[in-house]
Order: C-alpha cells, then structure tokens, then sequence
C-alpha cells in the first residue's frame, strides 16, 4: 500500500505553532504517513523522522516582526509584507512545484496565506489548523488592507479549518474558510514526574519552583538582580532568555535543557512567568501549572487565550513593568492564593486532526 505525504506548513513566528505542528507530525507519523515540513521553525522541534522541503530563498510566512519576547514591532511588520505581496504569485508557483516534486498528497497548514495557495496550485488539497487567522490578526492594524485581501484569498482555497480551542468567538475571525470544524486542543503532557525533573535539575523538592518563559524570545531590560528578594521562590531561566554563565542571584537558576524535555520543567515549576502564547497556554492547562501572564501588546489573540487562562485554571495578570522589574512577589502570593478547580480538557487535538486530514488523501 503506498503511503499518504502530508506536507506540513507551519509560520515560524514563535514556537507555539511549532510544537502543535510538531504533535501533529508525530501522529501522522505514527499512522504510516510520510510528513514533509516547510517552515522556518528550528528542526529541532520536530520529529526526526520527518522530512523537508527545499527552502527557496524566503520565508513561507511573515508572521509579527518582534525584537523581544514582549515587543512587536507593526510597522516592520507591514513593510516585510508589502515587499512579498509583490512576489506571492511567483512564490506560490515555486513553492507548488517544491509540493509536486516531494509527491505530497495533501497540505495541512498553520497558518502562512502562501502554502494554501501553493497547494492550490500543485492541484491537492488543503486544510488549516490553527485558533486564530492571520487576517483577522493583520484587520486591527492600520494599512494592512492589501495583505487582508490576500490572505483571505488563500485561506478561502483551504478545505477547512480544523479550529483549536482558545480562539475568539467573534463571528469574522474566521470568515475567509469554507467551512470550520472544531478539534481538541494540541498540548504536550510531560512524560517525567514532577520529582524526578526536580532531582534531574537540582531544584529544591519542596521549594516554590517559578519559571520564566517568553515564546523562545529574549526578554529586553529584564532585571534578574531584582528577583534575589524574593527568596521563598526558586526562579528557572533558560535560554534564549537568559544564557548560561549569566551572572544570577543565588534564587534564579539558569538551566539548558533539552527541548523535548522543555515541557517536563515547565510542569515540574509551581508557576511559569509568561505572555499568553497558545503553546504555553495548552502546557500550562494540561500540566495544570498556575500562570503569571502579562500582556504582549495589540495582539488580537491574546484577549482569548488570557481568558482561558483565567478560566481554566490558575492564572493572574502582571503588568509588564513589574514583571521587568521583578516586582512578583505580591503577585505570586495572590496566584498562590488561588483554589480555582483545573477544568478539565479533552487533549486528544493530535489525533484527531491526523484522522482527520488522512481521511481526505487520494493516493
């Protein structure tokens, strides 16, 4: 029996849309499929088993131009997109002959406006899997109708979304699909306990483990000095927030660890220091880890995944200042405080879409 090829197109922007991409890889894969990625994500956090398509000499998606983990830059964001919009057609015309060559059956993408018209193009089928749409993102910034009109264009070429909990529930957020189906959320569990990961790391068994985490960003006049007051809490960095040999208070721990084993701290942390990111959201819900989110600036989506938080599980808002300042101590007494019941969550979003998207190849 031949095997299905699914091609994987996944915005690098973050990691968040990696490592849902990289679950859905794994259950592709898992079910005798070939999976070929195109993305500018790090190889590193995808499975090893699958393949990649040729890199043509440019991004696949734009995404948000951000200097750190906490600033986005708009305008830069603009001009990048204004100089692909004049070679999207061009680009979609190779990128469907990079599909065509790979002998790809289907495209699943999350979620760059090129790979569904590229697919469109090489004349197979495609779906979208994601809980926000680009130009819903894009629609809230000014001067940005031109790249509205495009990606609402591509997107109109999907079969489908496949939408992931944590989205808006505003009407137009997803209005350029055909059709929406609602899938379980995509989120890693750790797969170590809680006491093990702490005697891996040498991190206190009965300490107030806080872990600070921004989406695989820097975090910019983020001052580590100022966390040595708060010495009932041990504070984990990683990089590329901080980096090893870094000078650090005896409280703040600086720790590598390797990225699969990256959802095995987080959950064995009290609390993570964050911006609402989906994939740090998804751990957090499914490793049931109270959260200290601040906000990440005229981000459309962040509305919806603060609310989940909130509302799911543990979770309260920082304001940025305090959190560059490192003023957390009242702050995470409060979220401390917190009894708020963990809701439970149907975390089978990985298999159900490669069910899905493997029901709809011809081969």
């Amino acid at each position: 029996m031949s095997r299905a090829t699914v091609a994987l197109a996944v915005t690098g922007h973050g990691y968040g849309h990696a490592v849902r991409s990289a679950l859905v890889a794994e259950a592709l894969l898992r079910r005798g499929a070939r999976v070929v990625l195109r993305t500018e994500a790090p190889r590193w956090l995808f499975p090893a088993d699958a393949d990649w398509l040729e890199r043509p000499g440019w991004d696949i998606d734009i995404g948000v131009v951000q200097h750190d983990g906490l600033d986005m830059d708009i305008d830069a964001t603009r001009a990048r997109w204004r100089s692909f919009l004049g070679d999207f057609d061009h680009h979609a015309e190779v990128e469907a002959q990079l599909l065509r060559e790979a002998g790809v059956n289907l495209l699943l993408g999350d979620v760059p406006a090129l790979a569904f018209s590229a697919a469109a193009k090489a004349g197979i089928p495609s779906f979208a899997v994601t809980n926000f749409a680009w130009d819903w993102i894009y629609s809230a910034w000014p001067d940005f109708d031109e790249v509205v009109t495009q990606i609402r264009a591509s997107y109109g070429q999907a079969e489908a979304l496949l939408r992931l909990p944590f989205h808006a529930p505003e009407a137009d957020v997803f209005s350029a699909f055909r059709r929406v189906e609602d899938v379980p959320l995509v989120a890693r569990v750790a797969q170590h306990s809680r006491e093990e990961v702490r005697e891996q790391y040498g991190l206190p068994a009965d300490a107030r483990v806080v872990l600070l985490s921004f989406g695989g960003f820097t975090a910019n006049l983020l001052d580590l000095s100022r966390l040595a007051r708060w010495k009932e809490h041990v504070f984990v960095a990683t990089p590329p927030l901080v980096h090893e040999g870094q000078p650090a208070p005896d409280n703040v721990r600086i720790l590598n660890p390797p990225a699969t084993e990256y959802v095995c701290l987080l959950a064995a942390c009290d609390a993570v220091v964050t911006k609402p990111g989906y994939g740090m959201v998804a751990d957090c819900l499914a490793n049931r880890v109270a959260v200290l989110f601040t906000d990440r600036g005229p981000f459309r989506e962040y509305d919806a995944l603060a609310h989940a938080l909130t509302h799911l599980g543990r979770a309260v808002y920082v304001p940025r200042a305090d959190v560059l300042r490192g003023e957390l101590g009242a702050h995470l007494d409060k979220l401390f405080g917190l009894n708020t019941a963990w809701a439970p969550l149907a975390m089978n979003g990985a298999d159900v879409v490669a069910e899905r998207v493997l029901q709809s190849v011809t081969i």
